[in-house]
């Protein structure tokens, strides 16, 4: 089992967006699991057991290039950059990370994005509206077990109002504070800068998002390296490393040049994130440890490769992203992962989305959301069919998500995800044909 550390509880129940890059219209991705029956070891119920539903562990976005799959997950990435930096950055956040859908004439319409989640025994509601760089609407309500959500704040342009029983203590009053909000500065993370709760807690549990668009080996070979370097996570780094069998289950590593600088606020936001909150202090040297064994099969010692330059590029990503995963783990905090399926095996794909599925392994309700084009996990029902989505283009060439299982949408038990998915009514690529490049291509014959 892994050896969990104790932090705050903090789950995603869902995250909703509305113009934004390749989405015009309003879309969401759910983490409440619906009421089916197979695979409950799957969910989790929320911190308090008098909340009436349970979470996912993980959640699959499928879909064809260019449907939108990652732009979903900048959406998400785009919430935490502006919550974390707008206040702290002199330069407007929301130019670099917030862009509307621009195929759509005249659109006028703000940017919408708004989260939902558990921090502790409190679910929160938090999302704004963003229009041409300044900020139109921000909210931010709680709820807790049985009772109504209440309002904390509701922004609209330069006019706030707040719950008039919040942070009476202080000694200036939020409608002061408030007064530090530029238009192009989110309240809260005003307030958070300010150290006034929630909003502390609430950007600290954005800092557990950890959105990765592009895998870079390397960088993140040093990244577990250097987790490696706390027993707890090298502990249950190698329990984890026996049940994938790759082969070894030994790693020696050892120190030696410093890493690039990290870079700073105005660079792409999405390079931004990874560099000041992941790039590792030093960069490693790695061994593996193989045995060795005689011509009738007996084991009779041991031999080193190096990582980088004798393994393969699946082993070599598996060893990076299995720090990710773990250090989320560890945490119970949320990974998001672009293209998971990149350079691995679809088994060492299957073995990763078990581990977070797994309650042995994943005690603390870390959570997952990834994209893919591989289908292999909707074979022999590997995943629950609510833990998956689509997404498509529709005829205004707008990404649309869709859930595979949910109420007036289901999909039967004795039903072929997979072949639905590619042949049947879940079909997310164009149907091209092939005649269409007759007499286009002209290859001479030899």
């Amino acid at each position: 089992m892994l050896i969990s550390l104790i932090l705050k509880p903090g789950m995603i129940v869902s995250f909703t967006l509305e113009n934004f890059l390749s989405f015009g219209s309003v879309n969401t991705l759910s983490f409440i699991a619906t009421p089916i029956k197979d695979k409950a070891d799957k969910t989790f119920t929320p911190p308090s057991y008098q909340w009436d539903y349970r979470l996912l562990r993980s959640v699959g976005v499928l879909g064809f290039n260019s449907s939108g799959k990652s732009n979903f997950l900048k959406a998400i990435a785009a919430m935490k950059y502006a919550v974390l930096y707008s206040a702290a950055s002199s330069t407007n956040v929301f130019s670099s990370s917030i862009i509307p859908f621009l195929l759509k004439k005249e659109n006028l319409d703000p940017t919408h994005l708004e989260i939902v989640f558990f921090l502790g025994n409190r679910k929160y509601r938090y999302g704004f509206k963003i229009l041409n760089g300044v900020v139109s609407e921000e909210w931010l309500y709680y709820a807790e077990p049985k009772v109504r959500e209440n309002n904390l704040f509701y922004r609209r342009n330069k006019a706030v109002s707040h719950n008039k029983n919040w942070n009476k203590e202080v000694d200036n009053s939020l409608d002061t504070l408030f007064k530090r909000a530029q238009d192009n500065t989110l309240f809260l993370s005003v307030l958070g800068v300010l150290n006034v709760q929630p909003a502390v807690d609430i950007l600290n549990w954005f800092k557990r998002i950890t959105v990765i668009e592009s895998f870079d080996v390397d960088t993140f070979i040093d990244f577990t390296s250097e987790r490696l370097q706390d027993d707890i996570f090298r502990l249950n780094f190698l329990g984890i490393l026996r049940e994938a069998s790759l082969g070894f289950n030994a790693i020696i590593e050892t120190k030696a040049l410093q890493p690039s600088q990290n870079v700073k606020v105005g660079a792409d936001f999405m390079q931004f994130m990874i560099q000041n909150e992941l790039l590792p202090k030093a960069h490693y040297i790695v061994h593996t440890v193989h045995s060795m064994y005689d011509n009738d099969g007996a084991e009779v010692g041991t031999v080193r490769f190096d990582l980088r330059e004798q393994e393969s590029a699946g082993t070599k990503k598996f060893f990076g992203l299995i720090g990710l995963l773990l250090d989320s783990m560890l945490k119970g905090s949320i990974l998001l992962f672009d293209e998971l399926d990149a350079q691995f095996h679809f088994a060492m794909y299957e073995t990763l989305v078990a581990f977070f599925n797994n309650p042995r392994i994943n005690p603390k309700g870390a959570q997952l959301i990834f994209t893919s084009h591989n289908t292999t996990l909707l074979k022999k029902s590997k995943i629950r069919r609510d833990q998956l989505y689509t997404i498509v283009k529709n005829a205004k060439a707008e990404s649309e998500l869709r859930r595979i299982h949910e109420k007036g949408n289901t999909v039967r038990t004795d039903v072929s995800i997979e072949k639905e998915f590619t042949e049947g009514s879940l079909r997310t690529h164009p149907n091209i044909d092939f005649n269409l490049f007759t007499g286009i291509l002209d290859f001479p014959d030899y």
